[in-house]
């Protein structure tokens, strides 16, 4: 089958390879199928352009990854699938489906099938079914279809061995292409990639979202096999500059540790980062000195809030004094510190918000996010939420800098103009100013730094 796998038009600050769709682009490739990406972000791709390639190009079996702010714009991309290639199959994956199992293809009336948490056995399994006179859909692992108008949700099975799952298709993704717009804004040299080093969440945060994928059961991929994709992306494509785009590399110790000493021993004049946020609980001062030993030069960290109180009621498990005895840690070494700091979680009050903002003006850190927050799918602050009767959220604006969700007491327009202050604050001082200049890497990359901080502003 010809297995077509998009990445949908929408608003964006990161165009790079989704490490998803590459995986399950190889998944696909090993059961016998063709596998083609098409990211209409990198593209720069209109509903004009998705158009005219629909009309060129035809596929047995149409995938799209899933967000929850990707809800409009992939109903605009089935009426364009469904009018020139009615005999493609849709399905789409990612967050949005694994964390609204039960509402997804009822949102998306035109979509055949969904697949919940991670695709890699569940896809090549659907396409194997799809095939058949008579499909044994209850067969396939994560898959949601439809049984006589009535959804249906497929028990989760996930790779145990994160080592037997091939490369990602590098080949159709390939990092050259793609824009100076990585996860993070900010790199040591071009193109990136982004890796993903291990799976799963032991930790209980009631505003994220990540286990509806990759679940609670922790895997791990050898420090052998991480480093032999980052020797392949090297070779062929040149890439020195390495994403760790999962949350929970720095929990497991002794992986970090093999991993940062074996990329010394083998001398990889290579640099990485953490952009997507680890735990600063995590963090030791062996594991931050072998860190920046073996090319690490930027961590994100989740601080969130400045009010210990939220910080238990949202069970980050985190104290304010812990915060600030690891990042005097990080300090020690020459890595970048980036601070993700959250407002509006449900029964966080204004006073709080302004405590976060004077926390994070407080601490010894080089970057600062401010994102107001979003009742994500599949987090336990959006079952809450439902619970309590809760209808009606504009997915369109699950954005960084819009406001999905506006808290008891408070306004959209005070939200706003909180996150707008936070940003200020924290950016309008000549240190801060100073270091951000140092690490631009180009006019380029200077542009769309100063369009991601005119967006907050707006």
């Amino acid at each position: 089958m010809r297995v077509l796998f998009v990445i949908p038009i929408n608003r964006t600050y990161v165009i790079m390879p989704s490490l998803g769709l590459g995986y399950i682009a190889a998944m696909t490739r090993a059961a016998g199928h063709e596998a083609f990406i098409l990211h209409c972000l990198k593209e720069n791709y209109t509903f004009a352009d998705f158009t005219a390639y629909m009309k060129e190009h035809q596929f047995d079996v149409i995938a799209m990854q899933m967000f929850s702010f990707d809800i409009t714009p992939i109903k605009r991309h089935l009426a364009i699938i469904k009018q020139h290639q009615p005999q493609a199959v849709t399905i789409v994956g990612g967050y949005h489906p694994s964390g609204d199992r039960e509402g997804v293809l009822i949102t998306l009336p035109q979509v055949d099938y969904a697949i919940a948490s991670e695709a890699e056995l569940a896809f090549p399994a659907l396409l194997q079914e799809i095939q058949k006179s008579e499909p044994n859909l209850a067969s396939v692992p994560n898959l949601i279809w439809r049984k006589q108008g009535k959804i249906q949700t497929n028990p989760v099975q996930v790779i145990d061995d994160l080592d037997q799952i091939p490369f990602p298709a590098w080949d159709l993704m390939d990092p050259r292409e793609y824009p100076e717009a990585p996860h993070g804004a900010f790199f040591k040299s071009f193109p990136t990639a982004p890796i993903i080093c291990t799976r799963g969440c032991p930790f209980q945060c009631t505003f994220c979202s990540g286990k509806s994928v990759t679940t609670n059961k922790i895997r791990v991929r050898s420090a052998d096999n991480i480093i032999r994709e980052i020797e392949y992306l090297k070779a062929t494509y040149g890439v020195a500059d390495f994403l760790v785009e999962d949350e929970n590399f720095t929990v497991h110790k002794n992986l970090l540790k093999e991993f940062c000493e074996k990329l010394i021993a083998k001398n990889h004049t290579i640099h990485w980062s953490c952009p997507s946020g680890v735990r600063l609980d995590t963090l030791t001062k062996e594991g931050l000195l072998l860190m920046e030993k073996s090319g690490c030069y930027s961590l994100a960290v989740g601080i969130e809030f400045g009010s210990q109180r939220i910080h238990d009621l949202t069970k980050k498990n985190l104290s304010l004094e812990i915060i600030r005895e690891k990042l005097q840690l990080i300090k020690k070494t020459k890595i970048k510190i980036t601070g993700f700091f959250l407002f509006g979680v449900p029964g966080e009050s204004k006073a709080e918000m302004l405590e976060t903002i004077r926390f994070a003006k407080s601490l010894d850190i080089d970057r600062a996010q401010f994102n107001n927050f979003m009742p994500l799918p599949g987090s336990e602050i959006h079952r809450d939420l439902k619970a309590k009767g809760l209808e009606h959220l504009d997915y369109d604006r699950f954005f960084v800098h819009d406001v999905a969700y506006v808290p008891k007491g408070m306004t959209h327009q005070e939200m706003k103009n909180l996150q707008r202050k936070a940003y200020l604050q924290f950016y309008l001082r000549p240190k801060i100013i100073l270091n951000i200049f140092k690490e631009i890497m180009s006019f380029k990359h200077f542009g769309r730094l100063l369009k991601r901080f005119f967006d907050a502003m707006h």
